[in-house]
């Protein structure tokens, strides 16, 4: 089954941000003893590629492509980050956080997101890896059953989030609190039209209310029902850049410097932490820790962008370009999708 749904491109550039953002976050906690982590835009990826990834299906639902596709799509870039820190370790010693196991068992491990210890924030694709499977069943239950069987599944999940062994099963800084994340992106798939609508001329205040949550509970520890209401500001910013009328508000959206950060998001984000490991090795201010993040999070910034450019332009898109093109024997033609 086919559908044909448009690209979103401010959704894109809004990932971009997010993206860039988590440098700022990880560059405050080398220089201030705080219990803010950068939860916050990772809880946005995990709603966003829920709902990214229902249009995928809902434009093809052949699960075999789909799985194909994410996997061209993911984990090139990431093979590529792993043996990059692997060579720079090997020949600097360079690593960052605490030294990790670069045998070859864990290089390969973490090469496959199964362990992520030599490339801290890949924490986050191991919990995407692992919702892989929950995403398909969520849209298929959507489908057949309609956006409100998905209600029981949010909520049970949820529950769990209170759980340490339940957050902390896959090992690691993998936290699997978020994981309704990804279901209520997938709802939002089916439903978000339907929430925007019933918002109606209010759609600009409700964008401001989101954002303002959401910047809230980015700035406060992470505890399972500030992961929710990260989840549901981040939902409700989605659905009304998704379906939402035209806002001046999202305007910014549209400059194609976010939207390349959009583009390259992916990439930017499994390298930052070495550009940010090298800036905050120059811009350390002994008694100026604000002015120190702030110096650290720009050079962070513009260090990993030439890096996440070529991941994206020589990595990313080869290999994106090629699951795309790869032939299916059942049906004896190049796949287009």
């Amino acid at each position: 089954m086919v559908q044909k749904l448009v690209f979103l491109p401010r959704l894109e550039s809004l990932r971009g941000l997010a993206a860039v953002s988590v440098v700022g976050y990880h560059a405050s906690g080398q220089f201030t003893d705080t219990y803010v982590t950068g939860m916050a835009p990772v809880v946005l990826f995990f709603v966003l590629s829920g709902f990214v990834l229902a249009r995928s299906l809902a434009r093809n639902d052949d699960i075999i492509e789909f799985l194909r596709h994410r996997i061209f799509r993911l984990f090139p870039a990431a093979i590529a980050t792993v043996l990059l820190l692997t060579a720079l370790h090997e020949a600097f010693g360079f690593y960052h956080g605490f030294e990790p196991d670069f045998s070859p068992l864990n290089v390969i491990l973490n090469a496959l997101m199964i362990k992520h210890d030599i490339n801290g924030p890949m924490w986050s694709m191991t919990v995407e890896c692992f919702a892989t499977p929950v995403i398909i069943l969520s849209f298929l239950a959507g489908r057949r059953f309609g956006p409100r069987s998905l209600i029981p599944l949010i909520a049970i999940l949820f529950g769990l989030s209170f759980v340490g062994p339940y957050a902390h099963l896959l090992g690691g800084y993998a936290n699997l609190a978020p994981l309704h994340a990804f279901v209520l992106g997938v709802a939002l798939h089916f439903s978000g039209r339907g929430l925007v609508e019933a918002i109606g001329g209010r759609q600009m205040a409700a964008a401001i209310v989101a954002c303002i949550l959401f910047f809230y509970c980015g700035l406060q520890k992470q505890t399972a029902p500030i992961i929710f209401l990260e989840a549901c500001s981040s939902g409700l910013l989605i659905a009304l850049i998704a379906f939402g009328a035209p806002q001046r508000g999202f305007r910014f959206l549209d400059q194609p410097v976010i939207g390349f950060y959009g583009r390259i998001s992916f990439s930017f984000y499994l390298l930052h932490m070495i550009g940010l490991s090298i800036a905050v090795r120059i811009s350390s201010i002994a008694g100026w820790p604000m002015l120190s993040i702030l110096l650290s999070t720009v050079l962070g910034v513009l260090l990993t962008t030439p890096m996440a450019w070529m991941s994206w332009r020589f990595i990313e898109k080869p290999f994106i370009a090629m699951g795309k093109k790869w032939r299916d024997p059942r049906r004896g033609a190049v796949t287009t999708t």
